[in-house]
């Protein structure tokens, strides 16, 4: 069985209580790919022995999704982080109940359903990325060059999905977006496959952290008010130790849209390295910060490809939009940032 049922009397003894009855509510349908996911409004004897609510998240039914997913330990990763990493995190949220590391993996953890979720589809306001940003800056700082990230097996060196695109359908690619790309774009799309392997080295020789790897707006909650909002980070099947750039690169190439990130790239930038440097990260200047994120743009824009190669037919309607959307996104930030700057080769930008 590859989704982990709700059940009284298991999800009681992960609690440590007794669990008389549920009521479980499947969210986030159309949104998440790699896992199935539970709000359990719960029924304990004596109620004040276990939380009103939890959310159980579990391995996907989908067989295509599933399969991808074990192949690269992807829930295998969000329960070593939550596990390993998120206790050091002062105040961090979801607090996490139980855990189960084998096969059929599952996480039980703190009911934040009263949180504003992020939408993909619509994107991210500026507020929302600062506010995000703010609050992955501070997990990178806790664990910059962290030898302790080493240890970890369950834990890959630059394990993105969107890392090796398929070649077999670059073609096709291009001959559904070429258009809307236009010729620069479509120029800097194709150095970046043609120098992928020497960015890949690139970013291995720059300052590690722990990374999301997955940082987009249905990843994401928000508290607070819509003018000053507080950003809660979730969904950690992508982590990996890598450059932090990674992170911001593909948050606000994929989701905030140009209108909320046009003559803002540069106050965004800015936020995020004052607030590594206030953090305690020594050593990293500004212009490394700026050519990490530009060298990050170039590995995040494969996403495109990466994205194009899991639509078909069968696809759910809001997936497909999500996905379109942050393709182009993604294709015009890596523009917008003169990420060609960061090309091991530059030269082939300009040829």
């Amino acid at each position: 069985m590859l989704v982990k049922q709700p059940e009284p009397q298991w999800i009681g003894e992960a609690l440590g209580t007794n669990v008389k009855s549920l009521e479980a509510k499947l969210l986030g349908e159309g949104r998440g790919f790699q896992s199935t996911t539970w709000r359990l409004e719960l029924s304990c004897d004596p109620p004040e022995e276990g939380p009103a609510s939890v959310i159980l998240k579990s391995e996907t039914s989908n067989k295509d999704f599933n399969e991808f997913s074990r192949l690269n330990n992807a829930f295998g990763r969000e329960v070593g982080v939550y596990t390993h990493c998120t206790p050091r995190l002062e105040n961090h949220k979801p607090s996490v109940f139980a855990t189960n590391s084998s096969e059929p993996y599952w996480l039980l953890i703190e009911d934040l359903t009263h949180l504003r979720s992020g939408d993909q589809v619509i994107g991210l306001s500026y507020q929302e990325t600062l506010a995000t940003i703010q609050r992955m800056a501070a997990i990178h700082a806790e664990f910059w060059l962290d030898p302790s990230l080493n240890q970890h097996s369950w834990l890959p060196n630059h394990g993105f999905w969107f890392a090796d695109p398929k070649a077999e359908i670059v073609d096709d690619f291009f001959a559904t977006y070429g258009v809307r790309f236009g010729t620069d774009v479509c120029r800097l799309y194709r150095a970046v496959l043609e120098q992928s392997s020497d960015i890949d080295q690139a970013l291995n020789d720059r300052p590690w952290t722990l990374v999301h790897g997955d940082l987009r707006a249905d990843n994401l909650l928000f508290g607070h008010t819509l003018e000053d909002p507080e950003s809660v980070i979730i969904d950690w099947s992508w982590a990996s130790r890598s450059s932090a750039a990674i992170d911001i690169a593909f948050l606000i190439g994929g989701s905030t849209p140009q209108a909320q990130r046009l003559g803002r790239h540069e106050d965004l930038l800015l936020a995020w390295h004052q607030e590594l440097l206030k953090l305690g990260v020594c050593d990293y200047s500004l212009e490394e910060a700026r050519y990490d994120l530009q060298l990050a743009a170039l590995r995040t824009i494969t996403a495109g490809i990466a994205m194009h190669s899991f639509t078909g037919p069968d696809i759910p309607i809001r997936a497909a939009l999500f996905m379109d959307d942050a393709i182009q996104r993604h294709a015009a930030y890596a523009l917008e940032i003169d990420a060609w700057q960061a090309l091991p080769d530059p030269s082939a930008w300009n040829a």
